[in-house]
């Protein structure tokens, strides 16, 4: 009889990964650095959050992809690398069947510069 596998609870990590460089100085910028290898898809990216707020507490729905790829002219391949490429830096989250801006990612980044500054003893410029 064969065997079944464990079904196991996803878990999503999160990765932040920047193209070494300036400091970003602008929205324009930070996306870059994200998808630093396809400019178009950093433009995508930035219309696509800031649609994301301009529609929050309700999101858009997942359904919606296919009206968003013929409105923006773009392909599935290239929707699927840039959901996907915000999910891995932890800008957009999925609850409840709609894509929201991540709650948890400025507290994280947040986390991140306490550690930092008490293992290296920097002082961290945030007003």
């Amino acid at each position: 009889m064969p065997r079944r596998g464990r079904v196991r609870e996803e878990r999503r990590g999160t990765t932040i990964l920047f193209k070494a460089g300036r400091v970003p100085a602008t929205v324009d910028e930070m996306f870059s650095r994200i998808f630093w290898r396809s400019p178009l898809l950093a433009s995508e990216a930035k219309v696509f959050c800031e649609e994301l707020v301009s529609r929050e507490p309700s999101g858009i729905s997942t359904k919606e992809w296919k009206i968003w790829i013929r409105k923006r002219r773009i392909t599935v391949g290239q929707f699927y690398n840039m959901i996907r490429g915000l999910i891995g830096a932890g800008i957009v989250e999925k609850r409840e069947g709609c894509w929201h801006i991540s709650s948890g990612f400025l507290r994280e980044l947040e986390q991140f510069i306490i550690i930092y500054t008490s293992l290296t003893n920097f002082k961290h410029r945030l007003s």
